[in-house]
This record gives C-alpha cells, structure tokens and sequence, in this order.
C-alpha cells in the first residue's frame, strides 16, 4: 500500500512539474534565439548602412569635380547631385538611428560621419579636404572592425 501511494505521488509530481521544466527550458532557448537574431540583425544592418555611406561618399568625392566640370555638356546636372546627396543624407540618417552617442566606438563613428557630410557639403575638394576624409573613412573602419568583433564574441557567448 505504501509502494502504489509512493508511485501515485511521483506521477503526480512528474505530471506537474514535467511541464513547468520544459515551459522553462523551451523559454530560455526562445530567449537565447531572440537575442542572437536581434544582435545578427543589427549588425547587418549596421554593416549595410555603413557601407551605403562610405560608397555613396566614395561616389561623391570622385563625381562631384567631373560633374561640375562639364556641367555645361550634361543637360541637368544638378540631378545626379541630388541623388548623390540624397543617397548620402539617407545612409547618415539609418546611422543615426542605429548607433548609440553613448558608446566611444559608437560615437567616433558618428563624429566621422558628420565630419565627412560637412566636407562633402562645402564642396571644395582641396588636397586637404580628400587627405581628412581618407582619414575618416579609415577610422569609420576601424571603429566597425571593432563592434564587429564586440558583437559576434557577445553572440558566441550566449551560447556557452
């Protein structure tokens, strides 16, 4: 009599807590994916934003002095600035959004960034001018290099 109430007790706790332990396990795993995809995502998106900056920028510093230089053969040329521009401002506003002011490799970036726009914005391509977004180009780089490798080591981690 003892045995079947001992049995009767154990399959009443496995019936009840059985599924408590897998709704935790299954939770936490749920959790873990999120996490992971989340940081992915932001990192593709900050490695596609960033990208779309520095080769719109690119674009522009080579164009620019051809376009305004034979701005007389072009029947509008100020159409193709425009776009350039546009693709520029555009790239900077997803970098805004994605970057955080509040972390230095972070805020470096942006730095660069709003350094670049103002040397694109004078439009004076003086040897300096090209020397000082070379630089911030590099730095931009670097900075990314760096998050990059912050970000997939915090990823990895989740997973030990």
């Amino acid at each position: 009599m003892i045995i079947q109430i001992l049995s009767l007790i154990i399959a009443l706790l496995a019936v009840i807590i059985g599924p408590i332990i897998t709704y935790r396990i299954t939770k936490k795993n749920l959790e873990i994916k999120f996490r992971t995809m989340t940081q992915e995502k932001w990192v593709d998106k900050l490695e596609e934003s960033t990208h779309s900056f520095l080769n719109s920028s690119l674009e522009w510093i080579e164009k620019y002095r051809g376009l305004r230089d034979r701005s007389s053969q072009l029947k509008n040329p100020n159409i193709e600035i425009d776009r350039m521009l546009n693709a520029i401002n555009s790239s900077i506003i997803k970098l805004q959004l994605l970057l955080d002011n509040n972390k230095p490799d972070q805020k470096c970036i942006l730095d660069n960034v709003v350094e670049m726009k103002h040397i694109i914005n004078d439009k004076s391509f003086e040897n300096d001018s090209i020397s000082r977004l070379r630089v911030c180009h590099e730095n931009i780089i670097e900075r990314l290099k760096n998050i990059f490798h912050e970000e997939r080591n915090k990823i990895a981690s989740i997973f030990r």
